[in-house]
């Protein structure tokens, strides 16, 4: 019989299985990018604002970390390539809110659609439905985690 590792060497092997997924994620985006016509901090703006459903130029600072006069530059670049545009919000007429277009989503297919397929195939063949609950489970702490470290690097001086 195997010998079973120590819980704490367990939870090591985790987390670098998961910098590894991260540093696969940023190779991704980054030839992803260049496929788009569009800079790594464009596309992460453009993934934050599709994740978010659009939002408005200060949320997008706010979520990305660039300073107001760096989101009104990303954001013009995505309208000049036709992958944001500014639309009213429907809320607050007054308000503009960034949202991704359907030309984006087009070219997003072509790149993401395939990784998502796959995703969807191997996770449902290998994985029962209460292990993806824990794997969602611990990607939603290792988020809440994240941004609470997140917060403390913006106050280090």
């Amino acid at each position: 019989m195997a010998a079973r590792r120590p819980k704490s060497g367990l939870v090591q092997d985790l987390l670098r299985a998961f910098r590894l997924s991260g540093n696969q994620d940023v190779a991704f985006d980054k030839l992803a990018a260049e496929r788009l016509g569009v800079n790594p901090t464009d596309l992460h703006c453009l993934n934050i604002i599709e994740n978010s459903g659009g939002l408005s130029a200060g949320q997008l600072a706010t979520e990305s970390g660039l300073t107001s006069g760096a989101v009104t530059g990303v954001i013009d670049r995505l309208e000049r390539v036709g992958y944001a545009s500014r639309v009213a919000d429907p809320a607050d007429r007054r308000r503009v809110r960034v949202e991704v277009t359907p030309a984006f989503y087009a070219r997003a297919d072509r790149i993401w659609g395939p990784l998502a397929a796959d995703w969807q195939a191997t996770l449902t063949n290998r994985f029962t439905a209460e292990e993806l609950r824990q794997i969602t489970d611990f990607l939603r702490v290792t988020n809440d985690l994240g941004r609470r470290h997140l917060d403390r690097l913006r106050e280090m001086r």
